[in-house]
């Protein structure tokens, strides 16, 4: 017996010798500096049973070969010690600079005011029309020389083709109540992952001007809505003040008869709308009814909501408005274009 024993002892660490050189056949062995940003393996609070990376974080110290002190930006700069197991590299996606296209200074404004057309007022961005080139693949649609034709339109028009929203003049969205009961909602709770993008999206409107810090007796909670394949989209729960919204009708236009008007063209160029609701200014009537609250603070909305029960029919409306008269060449479906024009030369 005491045979026995000693040969299971020996075959045990034999397997254990080779498991453990397999296992650690593709091991890299990590080691931080002071003032390297980490990210670190921690449970998530909806469930403890899950875990998740969050971060980053910066290392303080190094207490051991496998210990850090990690300072964690969005828990009030408080230290706290890890393993080395629970952290991994956190590395900031670079910069980059986009090409501006510049050409010889024209005024888009009086171009446009020749035209009889009307557009959004906002301040040009930059593009990156190799970017462009590459997305919609150009190269195989137009020839070398068409590609620099619409180069030079894109940069003559600059203002027109900014990828920021701009704000329209013609049309001042509105929100009538059929009950005078003010609507008042709690935030939803949210992980720590959702509030950070939550946080980001918030502070990408104000710095756009598409809502302000302010307070209303009407607040709707926003919500992260997820879907896989797509990426978080932020929106506002608007159900129970829809139900309290007298609506409006606009017919939409119809997908078939679109299709029936493009189908014989040749070329169709297909133009969508940067935010167009974020192009629409809410009345200050409005803007009291749609207020949105989240755990970090009460938000007024300064251009029409996603959400909003007859925000559809009053965008329907405003761009037949937008392209009246251009109908035997364009015609709209909420914030897409499709540009057909008959002859070969006028397409660009």
């Amino acid at each position: 017996m005491r045979r026995c024993q000693d040969l299971a002892v020996e075959r045990m660490t034999e397997v254990q010798v080779k498991r453990k050189a397999w296992y650690d056949k593709n091991a890299v062995r990590r080691k931080f500096q002071v003032g390297d940003q980490v990210l670190v393996l921690a449970t998530s609070k909806p469930n403890k049973m899950a875990v998740q990376w969050t971060g980053h974080g910066v290392i303080e110290s190094q207490l051991s070969d496998t210990n850090y002190i990690v300072k964690m930006a969005n828990k009030n700069d408080k230290t706290q010690i890890y393993h080395v197991n629970l952290l991994k590299p956190y590395h900031q996606r670079p910069e980059k600079i986009n090409l501006l296209i510049s050409e010889r200074k024209e005024t888009p404004e009086t171009e446009s005011d020749e035209l009889g057309i009307p557009y959004p007022t906002s301040d040009p961005n930059v593009y990156d029309f190799e970017e462009i080139i590459r997305d919609s693949a150009l190269e195989e649609r137009l020839s070398f020389s068409e590609i620099e034709e619409l180069r030079k339109m894109l940069g003559r028009h600059q203002k027109v083709f900014s990828n920021e929203p701009g704000k329209t003049h013609l049309v001042e969205h509105d929100i009538e109540l059929i009950s005078n009961n003010p609507i008042r909602s709690k935030p939803y709770r949210t992980s720590q992952r959702q509030t950070e993008i939550l946080q980001a999206e918030i502070k990408r409107m104000l710095d756009l001007k598409i809502i302000e810090i302010g307070q209303s007796d009407y607040t709707s909670p926003m919500i992260l809505v997820e879907a896989v394949g797509r990426e978080p989209r932020p929106c506002i729960d608007y159900r129970r003040l829809n139900s309290s919204i007298r609506n409006q009708y606009f017919p939409l236009p119809n997908i078939e008869e679109n299709v029936e008007c493009v189908s014989a063209a040749k070329f169709i160029t297909a133009i969508d709308l940067a935010k167009g609701y974020w192009q629409i200014p809410l009345s200050k009537r409005a803007q009291r009814y749609a207020a949105f609250v989240t755990k970090f603070g009460t938000y007024v909305p300064l251009r029409m909501p996603f959400g909003l029960v007859n925000a559809p029919y009053f965008f329907s409306k405003l761009m037949l408005q937008v392209l009246e008269n251009c109908e035997g060449f364009a015609v709209p479906y909420l914030d897409d274009t499709s540009c057909y024009p008959r002859l070969r030369a006028r397409r660009i």
